[in-house]
């Protein structure tokens, strides 16, 4: 390496380094300055607050009936929470009955429809379940258990809350 390329070399290392020590120390002095800042923020609102507390609320706000909320309480005991709506009280239940014209989305690979919670092929005779936005069908038991801790259709994840008229369904 000639000396004007060491000599190169050597400066380049000076810079670097020098932009590093600059860096680190604004980042340094930035911190002690924020600090101070946080500090004499916090001292003001306390000052702030000491000059003008919160009012109260207004009368009557906290008053409550102790004899209703005792009532309340003896029932929450006796009678337990209020029951939970079953997300699949809304929705019809039918009969499967199997048709050449009405396909779902649950075929198998063998052509039949099956249902995608058990993998389970649909009999002639069978309760099922028609979720109404996505229209994917399910035994009763299985999409009751699903729906049980989800509310989304197990296939496509389409909710199940919006209602539909079962008329307009087709037929099972």
């Amino acid at each position: 390496m000639s000396a004007f390329g060491a000599a190169i070399a050597g400066v380049s290392i000076g810079v670097v380094a020098f932009l590093l020590a600059l860096t680190f120390t604004c980042s340094l002095c930035q911190g002690y300055r924020n600090s101070r800042d946080n500090a004499a923020t916090h001292a003001a609102l306390a000052a702030l607050a000491a000059r003008h507390p919160p009012e109260p609320p207004a009368a009557g706000y906290w008053d409550h009936d102790e004899e209703q909320e005792a009532r309340r309480r003896r029932a929450r005991e006796e009678h337990g929470p209020p029951p939970r709506a079953s997300p699949t009280a809304s929705m019809p239940s039918f009969t499967y009955k199997p048709s050449a014209t009405t396909k779902h989305n649950v075929t198998g690979g063998g052509g039949e429809e099956t249902c995608s919670v058990c993998l389970g092929a649909f009999q002639a005779g069978e309760t099922v379940r028609l979720l109404p936005l996505c229209l994917h069908l399910y035994h009763v038991e299985c999409i009751d258990m699903w729906l049980a801790s989800h509310t989304t259709c197990p296939v496509c994840r389409s909710g199940i809350d919006s209602p539909v008229d079962v008329g307009l369904l087709p037929p099972v």
